[in-house]
């Protein structure tokens, strides 16, 4: 068969193409109402599957012009929707021309079995009166406005859950940034602290003044202090003080010895 399918949705149309090719069909694309018609004038087909959410014209209008036009009025017409599934939705493509209705997705079989009935059956299309087609014409505009509605609503709750992600992701990042400022702080004070260490390693294992009598160290505010005070100050050093070999022979010996002397002779 040659089959004309409808849809605005690229991947919609490769998908239904490839399980209608699949069984050997013909198939040819359209992207709206308008395409369709267009398509039509100049391309004979066995049946349409159309969608019916589609700029330009809807499937509910292109059923309905597809009706209106004598040499097309008898082509059989599935709606294959996944936007307009609820029982309102079905019967008002029903009474604008379809001679099926299936939701999306579809298996192929289904969609096959489809084709077979709507094409054992043709389309006796009907002259409605006026009185009717005016109904028809009002409940599809009510429907489409009522489907408006629901859209701009989905819309809304869309936006409303983008707006909070949005929220989210900016106090995070707030977040982020403070805690890198404090570590970024952090850091900066431990390198501050750890480059003056480094100065007074330097400054200790470089040539310091030392007075030739005193033996006290010139510090680097031009300050003389002992050398007990001077390390303990730059390393945090404590001293525990005591007498050295050398310095307990040519000192403290001959005080002891002088002392005992002193003592002897006042005996």
């Amino acid at each position: 068969m040659n089959l004309l399918i409808v849809d605005d949705h690229l991947i919609n149309l490769k998908l239904l193409r490839a399980q209608l090719e699949s069984e050997g069909h013909v198939v040819f694309e359209a992207h709206d109402g308008v395409d369709a018609l267009a398509l039509l004038e100049r391309q004979r087909v066995d049946a349409v599957i159309s969608d019916i959410l589609m700029p330009q014209m809807d499937g509910y209008s292109l059923c309905y012009e597809i009706r209106k036009r004598a040499r097309l009025r008898d082509l059989p017409i599935i709606i294959y929707s996944s936007a307009y599934t609820s029982p309102g939705d079905e019967k008002l493509a029903l009474e604008m021309g379809a001679d099926k209705y299936l939701k999306k997705p579809a298996s192929v079989e289904t969609i096959i079995t489809a084709l077979h009935e709507v094409i054992a059956q043709p389309h006796a299309a009907p002259q409605p009166d006026a009185l009717r087609e005016v109904e028809v014409l009002k409940k599809y505009n009510e429907r489409l406005v009522s489907k408006l509605k629901e859209k701009n609503a989905e819309l809304q709750q869309s936006l409303a859950a983008l707006q909070r992600a949005h929220d989210h992701i900016v106090e995070l990042n707030t977040d982020l940034e403070h805690r890198v400022k404090e570590r970024t702080a952090g850091l900066a004070a431990r390198n501050k602290e750890l480059t003056e260490a480094l100065a007074e390693v330097k400054q200790l294992r470089g040539i310091l003044p030392i007075c030739s009598y005193c033996k006290k160290i010139r510090d680097d505010k031009d300050y003389w202090q002992s050398v007990e005070g001077y390390i303990s100050h730059h390393t945090g050093s404590q001293f525990s003080h005591g007498i050295c070999p050398e310095c307990y022979e040519k000192h403290v010996q001959p005080e002891l010895d002088k002392l005992k002397g002193e003592r002897g002779h006042n005996e």
